[in-house]
């Protein structure tokens, strides 16, 4: 379960991702202003780091972002380091590409591996929790012939779980073939992309 402040984050992430999408080799030469387009979170068992990946729009490309924020920095992720922002709730939070952190390793090999969901949101209002509605609904494709790895490099990450390897897809296409062993879809009323695949 995630519970959802209702503040203004200073900056907001979309401001974080402007100064740092141009530096990923996977999103170079895109242009145009990044849009949210849809998010989900996962949950981190222990409640400590937030884990939520973010599907931005960057003129007709669709980029997915992984992203966990954290209460206090972590030296050996600098350069993963997607920049901070302050949390009128929480204060200080350093926000990181998740594919540097293990616990968004875990939630990730946990979705494909095992089905495990998207958290549930919650916005707290006069004492009282009420559900938010996920802009996107996660599936699971699982075997198929037709199914090969796809090369690695460039907009496909190979991430070493403790599950065993997991792809990351940062760059998403409706009309592409799905690809791996076992499939983390997303999908909305006009699309369906893959996230992830078990190799």
């Amino acid at each position: 379960m995630a519970l959802i402040h209702d503040v203004t984050l200073r900056p907001s992430k979309l401001e974080l991702l402007v100064g740092w999408l141009p530096q990923q080799p996977w999103a170079s030469g895109l242009s145009g202003a990044p849009d949210r387009v849809a998010s989900f979170r996962f949950d981190d068992p222990a409640g400590e780091v937030g884990v939520e990946t973010l599907l931005i729009g960057v003129g007709p490309d669709l980029l997915q972002v992984p992203l966990t924020y954290r209460g206090a920095p972590v030296d050996a992720w600098t350069g993963h380091l997607v920049g901070t922002l302050d949390h009128p709730a929480l204060g200080q939070r350093w926000v990181y590409d998740g594919v540097a952190d293990p616990v968004y390793l875990a939630t990730l090999a946990g979705a494909v591996y095992d089905g495990a969901p998207q958290a549930e949101q919650f916005r707290e209002v006069e004492g009282r929790r009420i559900p938010i509605e996920p802009t996107l609904t996660l599936g699971w494709s699982e075997g198929g012939d037709r199914r090969v790895e796809p090369a690695v490099g460039g907009t496909v990450a190979r991430l070493e779980t403790a599950r065993g390897p997991v792809l990351l897809f940062r760059v998403l296409d409706p009309r592409a073939e799905i690809l791996g062993r076992t499939a983390l879809l997303a999908s909305r009323e006009d699309w369906t992309v893959q996230l992830a695949a078990a190799v």
